[in-house]
């Protein structure tokens, strides 16, 4: 039990480097749009904006909270086998349905960025739809990846 939780941990610290370096190269790239992009690179620094606080955010979350819950769970098991299970459990069915309901809004600001790319007159609008498409992406892909993890290890740890 405690080594699936530490591979569950591994893999979400690992995605948490990945996320993070994802959001510096972003804002790396949003401050070149700022100083030389046009009018559509120019409307997607609000989208591009979130996408580098959502990678650094969420991704360096997982660098401190992965290893700590692993270090915690592991002494809960220690003195309570049951009990820790139980609690790890129910966690990992919560987080699983959270991410299936993050599937849906990824796809609701999807849509709703290519719904503007078609109301848009203006270049700025058209790089705010192009942002919010961007966005709904990598947030796609990184909850995909964390959800397959925790079904991985919640059906390990069942």
């Amino acid at each position: 039990m405690i080594a699936h939780t530490n591979t569950w941990a591994q893999g979400d610290i690992a995605q948490g480097k990945l996320m993070l370096i994802v959001g510096v190269i972003v804002f790396l790239a949003s401050i070149l749009a700022w100083r030389n992009g046009g009018e559509m690179l120019r409307g997607m620094l609000i989208p591009l904006g979130v996408i580098v606080l959502i990678s650094t955010g969420y991704g360096g979350l997982m660098q401190v909270t992965r290893p700590a819950h692993a270090t915690a769970f592991a002494q809960r098991y220690q003195q309570d086998p049951e009990g820790a299970k139980a609690v790890e459990i129910a966690r990992v069915e919560n987080d699983c349905t959270n991410y299936r309901m993050m599937n849906f809004i990824w796809s609701t600001i999807c849509i709703a960025g290519i719904a503007l790319i078609f109301l848009a007159g203006s270049g700025t609008w058209k790089g705010v739809a192009l942002g919010l498409i961007l966005l709904s992406s990598v947030g796609f892909v990184a909850d995909n990846f964390l959800h397959h993890r925790a079904k991985a290890y919640l059906k390990a740890i069942a």
